[in-house]
């Protein structure tokens, strides 16, 4: 099922996800996507996970089907607020899901509000070992200064590329958008959230996150370190799962396993 929900101004796509036997009033799993994809990233485990839970993927302010930023906002702040805006439309508090520069919303969600949050799972958040942001190119913020933003773009995804040698060929709807997630990121939000400082001693208060997950083929990458300084800033169990860095949509069956071990408690 489809709906939208408006924050600010912005029309925010979403995508929920239910099996027959699921109560309409279940506690939600809301998903949050990373970088240059949108809310499609999560279809497989969304799917896997619908037997049990009522999903919602949503599409980010300026990817997938979500408008742009009406406000001309795109920070952490104002990402924050959009996923605020979805879980109290499905039902708080909710469950989160959260993969790589998706982790940062989540977590600025949990510093602002974390009452609307159950339990969070982070899937490799976009840190370094020391628990910073990761840091913007200067090479590629000049290309995005002068205007040469799908040029940033593609040197951006050849540097992070994807080791996992099963990971699936792009589908027909992750292009459909792929360039608009791309470009928006780069133009919106590369610069600012890239260089986003968690407050680890904020966030870890509430205790709501309810593990990190790494996969098992970023394990010796600089992926590891990121999220294992995360697992130790907040105080929570670090889960090792089949996959690189997009295992939760390269492996949908063993990722939706982990997330139903982690969240078991929750379930109705």
């Amino acid at each position: 099922m489809d709906f939208t929900v408006e924050n600010a101004g912005t029309t925010i796509a979403c995508r929920e996800y239910a099996g027959p036997d699921v109560p309409s009033d279940a506690p939600a799993l809301v998903c949050v996507h990373g970088a240059c994809v949108d809310g499609i990233f999560f279809d497989g485990i969304a799917r896997e996970l619908s037997c049990d839970y009522r999903v919602i993927a949503y599409d980010r302010r300026g990817c997938g089907e979500s408008g742009d930023a009406a406000d001309g906002r795109y920070d952490l702040a104002a990402q924050a607020a959009d996923l605020q805006a979805v879980i109290e439309y499905v039902g708080a508090p909710a469950n989160v899901l959260a993969h790589s520069a998706g982790t940062l919303v989540a977590l600025e969600l949990l510093r602002t509000n974390p009452a609307v949050v159950s339990r969070a799972i982070l899937h490799e958040p976009a840190v370094t070992g020391e628990g910073a942001g990761m840091g913007a190119a200067p090479i590629l913020l000049d290309m995005i200064a002068a205007g040469k933003v799908s040029r940033a773009l593609r040197a951006f995804l050849g540097a992070i590329g994807d080791p996992d040698p099963e990971a699936p060929k792009t589908t027909e709807a992750e292009a459909k958008h792929a360039l608009r997630n791309g470009r928006c990121f780069m133009a919106n939000e590369y610069g600012p959230n890239m260089t986003y400082a968690p407050e680890w001693e904020e966030i870890s208060v509430p205790k709501a996150v309810a593990a990190v997950l790494l996969g098992e083929l970023s394990i010796g990458t600089s992926r590891e370190a990121g999220t294992r300084a995360a697992a130790e800033f907040l105080g929570c169990p670090l889960v090792t799962i089949p996959g690189a860095h997009n295992g939760l949509r390269d492996r949908p069956a063993a990722a939706a396993r982990a997330v139903r071990d982690i969240l078991e408690p929750q379930r109705f």
